[in-house]
């Protein structure tokens, strides 16, 4: 009848399961052209922040410059030991990234190491050690942006039981060369050092500052790499002894966790020591030159290119890079 034929012509009809499998077919290939866009886009911007901490830690080196006129030290004590040299200059374990802080907005936390210090001596000691300074930490590594439980070794004060404190991920260019012990290295920073701009006779734009490393998830190991404030053998530095994101693993004398974006090996002595710069980014990592100014250093980098800027003063001609 007319009316029946009417029910059956409004009556909506169901997918059929060819056409529900298409509907899938076709959500899936949207999906897989999304997340690589997504990944770009949030790769790119951690980039974007690397960078910009990059140029904030270069700012805050030069700000120390302009009032003390001098660089901080590399690292206050000798390496492997609690010496600090004579006259004693205090800040056992403490590194050029402590001195920084009020030039990153961070003077309280410097306050209380700056405290901490008159009373002990030791940068290790500090309550507040383990606050996460964001300036210091690459957005694109999974093992940023943490602290060290508490450990119990040899490189303590009489074997205390100690919170490590804060890992950074940035560092600062100790030169060309592995660190032997660590003292009067041929880049900007070393124990002890005291390097002035006009120093830096190679050309500031033409030598590297700071860099980046990748950190461990130190779970079950006691990597020292990144630890500021408990300096202890150069673990604040990188050497441009290897290109970037070198497969030559990382060499200390103590502990460490080797995982696959920051190989390490322990080495009986001090002759053979270094860290290489290394980073999560694609291909390549970021560095400030001496200038302040902020580039990437692709990972086929020319090899003497990237010693060149490694050095402060030793007339080496740095190409294109």
């Amino acid at each position: 009848s007319a009316s029946s034929s009417l029910f059956f012509s409004r009556a909506r009809r169901a997918f059929t399961l060819i056409e529900l499998l298409v509907v899938i077919a076709i959500i899936a290939i949207l999906i897989a052209l999304l997340v690589p866009a997504v990944q770009k886009v949030r790769s790119s911007a951690s980039n974007l922040q690397c960078k910009n901490n990059l140029k904030q830690v270069a700012l805050a080196l030069h700000g120390y410059h302009d009032a003390n006129k001098v660089f901080p030290v590399g690292q206050a004590n000798d390496f492997l030991s609690n010496s600090t040299g004579t006259p004693a200059m205090n800040w056992i374990r403490g590194c050029w990234a402590h001195f920084i802080l009020p030039y990153m907005d961070q003077g309280p936390v410097y306050q209380s190491f700056e405290v901490s210090n008159k009373i002990t001596n030791w940068a290790l000691l500090c309550d507040n050690k383990d606050t996460i300074i964001r300036a210091f930490v690459c957005p694109s590594d999974p093992n940023g942006a943490r602290t060290k439980t508490n450990d119990t070794n040899v490189c303590q004060p009489s074997g205390a039981t100690l919170m490590q404190g804060m890992h950074i991920n940035y560092v600062v260019c100790s030169g060309s060369t592995v660190y032997g012990n660590g003292q009067n290295l041929n880049g900007m920073f070393y124990v002890r050092s005291r390097t002035h701009l006009t120093d830096v006779t190679d050309g500031t734009s033409n030598t590297l500052m700071v860099s980046e490393i990748c950190l461990s998830p130190d779970v079950t190991a006691n990597d020292l790499r990144g630890r500021y404030s408990n300096s202890w053998e150069g673990n604040n530095w990188f050497s441009t002894v290897y290109p970037p994101n070198t497969s030559v693993p990382d060499v200390q004398t103590y502990q460490g966790q080797s995982i696959k974006q920051a190989p390490m090996t322990n080495s009986g002595g001090l002759a053979n020591t270094f860290l290489a710069a290394r980073s999560n980014h694609d291909g390549a990592v970021n560095a400030a030159l001496g200038d302040g100014s902020v580039r990437t250093i692709a990972n086929s980098v020319d090899a003497i290119v990237y010693k060149a800027l490694g050095t402060r003063a030793t007339g080496d001609v740095v190409g294109e890079y």
